[in-house]
């Protein structure tokens, strides 16, 4: 997948690279980005912290309690799918909750553990190719993907499953 590192060139780091529409209703991004400024701007109802609790601000859990998940997912080299039943879980609740517009998706810095779980599931549930979402996400935040063993376990689900 050397499109990857050709598109990755043109990142500014997890902190200055945009966050990324990964579906219209599907945002990714870093946990820090997430202020009530942000929130209203994009006009995020949602969240999905793919991290810790100290990795996401404490006023959304505290505020929309019934609109927030942590998901104590880790990065390194292990299978990032073991979460995957609980990121789907929670990102199908959120999307047919009536009030839902737009989910949040972060992890610490928002490139390896959101960026797998949320790229896995809008290819299994709106049939798109990686390839396809994996460019346009890159396109718009660049620093996503660095896990090799994410990127080996998600590719193989979507191509066997």
């Amino acid at each position: 997948m050397d499109f990857i590192d050709n598109l990755r060139r043109s990142s500014l780091g997890a902190r200055l690279d945009n966050f990324a529409y990964f579906y219209p209703n599907i945002i990714v991004g870093a946990g820090f980005m997430l202020t009530p400024e942000f929130m209203h701007e994009n006009s995020i109802t949602h969240v999905i912290n793919c991290a810790f609790e100290e990795h996401s601000p404490v006023w959304f859990k505290q505020i929309y309690p019934e609109k927030y998940v942590c998901l104590n997912a880790l990065d390194g080299d292990l299978d990032i799918l073991q979460w995957y039943p609980k990121f789907k879980e929670y990102m199908d609740k959120f999307i047919k909750d009536k009030e839902s517009n737009k989910i949040f998706v972060h992890c610490q810095w928002g490139m390896n553990r959101s960026g797998f779980l949320t790229l896995a599931y809008v290819c299994k549930e709106y049939n798109l190719t990686m390839k396809q979402v994996m460019v346009n996400t890159l396109c718009q935040r660049p620093c996503l993907y660095q896990n090799r063993r994410f990127l080996k376990d998600v590719s193989c689900m979507l191509n066997n499953g």
